[in-house]
């Protein structure tokens, strides 16, 4: 066994993106403070993998098929979570699509294709998960936005960042409407990591060049945001809903 405690036991959590990368660490993490993680992805291969690294340490998990850009799919799927395992404490919301296309050559297409992964269905995910968590007596969720929402970093196109802004305008609504509801909602801002997001072969740079830039010296590991995650779906944070969470090492705006 590898728990590290049992701050989440018994609590129901749904991670979208769980395939790999961050979100990946974040299921991770959960599961390993005692939460049974529904593992959400169209990446049926990954998502396998995830529950069965989350297996393996001896957390409990299981994989649903997920795509956020149709709402019935996310409709579906959280009523499967539901059926399976009762009420769903907690949701992180995760599932991205990177393009670094810049403005000026950026498509009508590939503008839309961004903003329905990491926007839309962000919205999609909200809208279905709240009849559950409302009728469970609350919640917790956690969106993950992007540094680049605030610094309109080279790190993305403009639809990637626009997308995530939205997303922390997003979290301050659903905060705010939802907050009568006993249900907590708060966004990470996550610096630059070392996933295959981060490694993107048609990123601006390579992972390694940002580090000089970065006051404590490294990129962020899916450990570093899981963390942040683990503060804000747990009871050491019940006074904490609407806020942004910087977690980029010190490197709160990126530039050039």
């Amino acid at each position: 066994m590898s728990f590290k405690s049992q701050r989440l036991a018994g609590d129901a959590a749904i991670v979208t993106g769980a395939a790999s990368g961050l979100d990946r660490g974040i299921a991770l993490e959960l599961a390993l403070n005692g939460a049974v993680v529904a593992c959400a992805d169209i990446d049926d291969a990954g998502t396998q993998e995830t529950v069965s690294q989350i297996k393996a340490q001896g957390g409990e998990a299981f994989a649903v098929h997920m795509n956020v850009v149709d709402s019935k799919s996310v409709r579906d799927g959280m009523k499967h979570v539901s059926d399976k395992i009762g009420k769903i404490a907690i949701l992180i919301n995760g599932a991205a699509l990177i393009k670094f296309s810049p403005i000026e050559s950026c498509t009508d297409e590939e503008w839309e294709e961004v903003l329905k992964v990491d926007l839309t269905g962000y919205f999609y995910c909200l809208r279905e998960v709240y009849p559950f968590m409302k009728a469970g007596g609350g919640g917790r969720i956690v969106q993950l936005s992007s540094s680049s929402a605030k610094s309109g970093s080279s790190f993305g196109g403009p639809h990637y960042t626009a997308a995530k802004g939205g997303v922390i305008s997003l979290t301050k609504y659903a905060a705010l409407r939802w907050a009568k509801d006993n249900i907590r909602v708060n966004t990470i801002c996550p610096g630059i990591a070392d996933t295959p997001l981060g490694r993107h072969k048609d990123a601006p740079r390579r992972l390694e060049d940002y580090k000089q830039a970065i006051p404590l010296g490294r990129v962020a590991d899916p450990s570093d945001i899981a963390g942040a995650v683990m503060f804000l779906v747990s009871e050491e944070s019940k006074y904490v809903t609407g806020i942004t969470l910087d977690v980029n090492g010190g490197r709160y705006v990126y530039g050039n």
